[in-house]
This record gives structure tokens, sequence and C-alpha cells, in this order.
């Protein structure tokens, strides 16, 4: 072959395997950044969260800031591991049980805001990881304990706040009483449960601090016991109308939900669910009350003022070792507590819970 030919062979013999070079390393090498984060946001980033657990995030990021589902978009979803039952998150008095939770960490946004969140596999549990814009403003906090320390005679640096919640409320303030009108005016502000050395409390106020109510009802709780609001998305179902008054025992070891009903019509049965055998009893009615029966337990709820122990929890740490909760619902209302400690609950549930026994 000509000297000029073999040199051109070579050389494109050469260009060849340089190309094939470059071609394998660029199917392992790290694309410009530029071209990564454009292919992360064209993937699904939840293609590998189930759509349970991002349905009830996207649905407590839009009841918490009042903001429509719709404008909510999960930009990054990881699996996770978590220390303890409260994810890692645990508020101050609160009890978290020790043990390795499987889960995931969420940022959600809206376009012009982002949230982390943290859930357990099925977001049975949710923890809002980042700060949350609707907490309570310090010097909310300062006026709320300087006013408790004033009511309650006890030392303000004894106090810590345990959660708080916005809400808007009516011109009563929330608070239930019998046979009083409230003007339907929207006072945006907080609810607040605030705890002691040796109880809790829980108030209301508004934004800037100017109204504070205590609810004396849902107040009161021993050191024992860890008040909270429900979660927005464990809240139970409202029971129909026919209902007068509602008990579920749920957790038990079985698996099993109770549930002992008073009806309208003066019916008290119960009824048992056993989840982990797809088995509903047929309801065994243990009494038929009278008219006037009824009416005296519903007078006794008014007279407890029920209402104001509505979206509260009274738990111990047991509640997360498979010892059963009690919920109870009457008047729209739903409370929770769990009976190991019920020396220790407000007054005004004991109340309530006697006079259910006695039924």
């Amino acid at each position: 072959m000509h000297k000029a030919g073999c040199l051109l062979l070579l050389s494109l013999t050469l260009l060849g395997t340089v190309g094939q070079l470059g071609t394998q390393t660029g199917a392992i090498a790290t694309p410009p950044a530029s071209r990564l984060t454009t292919a992360q946001r064209s993937q699904p980033v939840s293609v590998a969260l189930p759509r349970r657990v991002a349905l009830k995030v996207r649905q407590d990021v839009a009841q918490r800031f009042n903001l429509p589902e719709r404008s909510l978009r999960i930009v990054r979803a990881n699996r996770a591991t978590w220390s303890d039952s409260c994810l890692g998150l645990g508020a101050p008095n609160e009890r978290c049980a020790t043990a390795t939770v499987e889960g995931w960490r969420i940022e959600i946004t809206n376009g012009q805001d982002t949230w982390v969140y943290r859930t357990d596999l099925r977001a049975q549990v949710i923890k809002l990881e980042t700060p949350d814009p609707a907490a309570l403003p310090p010097q909310v906090v300062d006026l709320l304990f300087t006013a408790i320390a004033r009511q309650e005679k006890v030392p303000a640096n004894t106090l810590k706040v345990v959660e708080s919640r916005p809400k808007t409320w009516d011109g009563c303030m929330g608070i239930y009483e019998p046979n009083q009108m409230c003007t339907k005016i929207g006072i945006m502000g907080y609810q607040v449960i605030v705890m002691g050395d040796r109880q809790s409390w829980v108030y209301h106020v508004n934004q800037d601090g100017s109204l504070i109510v205590k609810n004396s009802t849902a107040s009161g709780s021993s050191s024992q016991i860890t008040p909270s609001f429900f979660p927005v998305d464990s809240q139970p179902a409202t029971p129909t109308p026919d209902i007068i008054f509602q008990m579920t025992v749920s957790g038990s070891m079985d698996g099993s939900v109770t549930e002992t009903v008073l009806t309208a019509d003066g019916i008290l049965y119960r009824r048992t669910n056993r989840i982990q055998a797809s088995v509903v009893s047929e309801p065994q009615i243990i009494k038929r009350l009278s008219k006037r029966q009824v009416q005296q337990f519903q007078q006794l709820l008014q007279q407890q003022r029920f209402p104001n122990l509505d979206g509260m929890r009274y738990l111990t740490s047991a509640a997360f070792a498979d010892y059963p909760t009690t919920v109870l619902q009457g008047m729209g209302s739903t409370v929770a507590y769990i009976d190991l400690e019920q020396s220790g609950l407000p007054r005004s549930l004991q109340a309530v819970i006697a006079a259910w026994q006695r039924l």
C-alpha cells in the first residue's frame, strides 16, 4: 500500500477508537449540572412514593396553610429511617417510643414556599420538619406565659408550649357555654397547649395576643399525661345524626375495635370489629334507656361543656405500646384518652366518663 494511504488508514482507525472511548465514557460520566437539573425536573419525582402518602401530605399542607391541593407539587421524596415514633420531631414533653420507624422525607411546594415533611411508610404519622409559618409568634408566647403565671400563680419560666395550631374563632373565642349565642365573626388566632411542672392548660388567643382566653374544660390534665391535638389526617369520622354518643376503644394487641353507641331513641348497643380477621360482629343491645335518661345524659354533656374538648388527645407513652386508646364522640366533638391515667384527666372529661359508665 502507498505510504500516504497507510497513514490515512491509521488516522481513521485511531479516530474511531477515540470516538468509541468517548461514547463509553459519556455513559458513566456525570452530565453537566444544567442537564442533570432538567432531567430531574422532567422525571416524576414521586414514582417510588405511594399515592396514599403523597395524598395525605398534600391534604395536610392544604388544610394547615389554607391552600388549594391543586397548587401543591412534590419535588422530592426519599426513603428514610427515623429513630422514634415521633419521627425525630417530638414536641417538648411529648413521649416518643424509641423504635426504628421506616418512612419518607418529602419536599412539597406551591411554587412560592417549600415545606419538608416526615412520615412513616403509610403516612399514619405525619410531621412537619420545616418551621411552621403558622407557629405561635414569640411575642404571643411571652404574653401568654405572663397571663398564665398571673392567673395560675406559677413561675413563667416553668412553662412550655407543647403544641399550637392556627384557628379562626367566633365572637366567643371558640369557648362553648350552654345556651350562649356567639357572633359569627372570624377572629384569626391560635389554640395552644401549655405544660407546667404539674399540669397542662389549653388557651385560645388571637393573632397578636391581645385576646387570651382559657379553655377551662380542656385544661387541668396532670404531668403524667401528654395532651395534644388530633392530627388533621387521623380525625375520626363524625357519627351519624341519629347517634347521641359513641365510645370507640382501639389499639389492643388483637387488633379489635369495639364501639359502644347510644342512639337518639335510647338504644345502647355494642359491636366489635376484628380488623385482622375482617370480621364485624352483629350489634348487641346492652339496654334501652328512657327518653328522660337520654335527655339527662345530653344535659350532662352540655353542663360539662363537652364541645370544648373537641380535637384533644390525652395520652401517655403506653399509647405507643399497644395499649388501647378510647375515643369519645358527641355534640359534634371528639376527644381521646388512655384510661391508665384516668384520674389525671381534666375534671370535666372525668365527669363525662363516669356518667357514661353509669348508663
